[in-house]
């Protein structure tokens, strides 16, 4: 007999259906009562409309800072444009320019948003711009800002508010970089300008005194070669010194810059003095070192090589200059949206549908499972009631102490 008892019951699915079926009108009146409360309450939570704007992938001077890319001539595709630091995209940037502190206070203080979240402080209403405002970057590299207000108009003004302090920040941070490079190219050019001057004073003077030197076709091709090289390196040391106001001197950038510095004066070394590893045989017009020329062709070579080195320098620094100066001057927008926020016309949230949906789903696992432990409890009141019933006592003793401490409560409220 103890055996049969304590033989644990055989259960298949026909048992379960057979509970699911017998409580049918209670999980289907729960579902419906459900349904119906969640739907009665989504309709009284507010609205939020969700706007959207989307900004193109910016180049480098629409992060305010100057390019070199121009350079023409002689050193024609020597300087490149400043990049960004290592492993961070331009796209990145602007969404790191969107999240600050400096773009959200002007966007809070411009659509006057501390009296529309009732917040006696500028850093409470920070934070709650901030958790209405979603910046993400695509894998194309566009900028999409996402704004939500329960006013669909007031969404899309401040979307877009974001984008107009990000373009004034970039126009005015391009304005100061732009300042600082004219003004340390413009020290430069006055240098360039005096040292040129010199140099074709000299060289009118010892043409005068000695108007029967002439220099070969060779000398003028090595002349000319090391002008440009002395260009070369005079337009990377700029590119240098203005990027290393804003790059770490560990920057991949500045590394390789200093290189070709190194390696532009080695090739005017080789000019100078000749290249040892090269055999005579081998050696070109252009490998003819200066040191080998006689002594008046040598000095006249040196003068008309400086003469030259000084006009392409001088070149060079009149184009940046001019260039800095417009860009100094310039109040064009910097940032180019793809698609402007408007008003949006469905809501974001709450999703009404989908919220019933959900809590369908739970009030029929819930019922399930309340079911399921009912009807269990049940079967085990009839094979072991003493169990049971040593059960339903724990259950008494908490439900007399809940109810001691209701009365004290009671009390005490009474007697104050």
């Amino acid at each position: 007999m103890e055996n049969r008892e304590s033989r644990p019951e055989k259960v298949d699915i026909y048992s379960y259906l057979t509970i699911l079926v017998s409580y049918r009108r209670f999980i289907f009146l729960n579902l419906v009562g459900v349904c119906l409360i969640v739907a009665i309450l989504s309709f009284l939570l507010p609205s939020w409309y969700r706007a959207t704007t989307t900004i193109l992938p910016p180049v480098g001077e629409a992060l305010g800072l100057p390019s070199t890319s121009s350079l023409t001539g002689a050193v024609s595709g020597v300087a490149s444009s400043f990049s960004l630091p290592f492993m961070a995209s331009p796209s990145d940037v602007i969404a790191a320019i969107l999240k600050s502190r400096t773009v959200g206070e002007a966007v809070v203080q411009k659509e006057n948003l501390m009296k529309t979240y009732k917040t006696r402080s500028i850093q409470e209403a920070l934070e709650e711009l901030f958790s209405h405002t979603q910046i993400r970057v695509t894998p194309e590299g566009l900028i999409s800002l996402s704004f939500e207000d329960k006013d669909r108009i007031k969404a899309a003004k401040v979307a877009n508010r974001f984008v107009e302090e990000l373009d004034r920040i970039n126009r005015e941070t391009s304005t100061s970089q732009a300042k600082s490079a004219r003004v340390f190219i413009e020290e430069r050019l006055t240098q360039t300008q005096k040292e040129l001057t010199q140099a074709e004073e000299n060289l009118r003077k010892f043409q005068e005194e000695n108007k029967t030197i002439l220099l070969d076709d060779q000398m003028k091709a090595a002349i000319e070669k090391a002008a440009e090289l002395k260009a070369q390196m005079v337009a990377t040391e700029i590119q240098l010194n203005l990027l290393s106001q804003n790059l770490s001197p560990s920057h991949p950038q500045i590394k390789s810059l200093r290189n070709k510095i190194g390696e532009i004066k080695k090739q005017l070394q080789i000019l100078q003095v000749g290249n040892q590893k090269e055999s005579a045989d081998s050696k070109t017009v252009l490998d003819v070192p200066f040191a080998e020329v006689p002594s008046l062709s040598l000095k006249l070579a040196r003068l008309v090589r400086e003469v030259k080195i000084q006009e392409q320098i001088f070149e060079l620094l009149t184009q940046q200059y001019e260039q800095y100066k417009i860009q100094e001057t310039k109040d064009t927008p910097t940032i180019q949206i793809l698609d402007k926020a408007v008003p949006p016309e469905r809501r974001a949230r709450p999703k009404r549908t989908l919220l019933v949906m959900l809590s369908g789903i739970l009030s029929i696992f819930a019922s399930t499972v309340f079911i399921f432990g009912l009807e269990y409890f049940r079967r085990s009141k009839q094979r072991n009631p003493e169990a049971f019933e040593r059960l339903e006592a724990l259950f008494g003793v908490w439900r007399k102490d809940t109810e001691d401490l209701k009365r004290k409560l009671f009390f005490k409220r009474r007697k104050k």
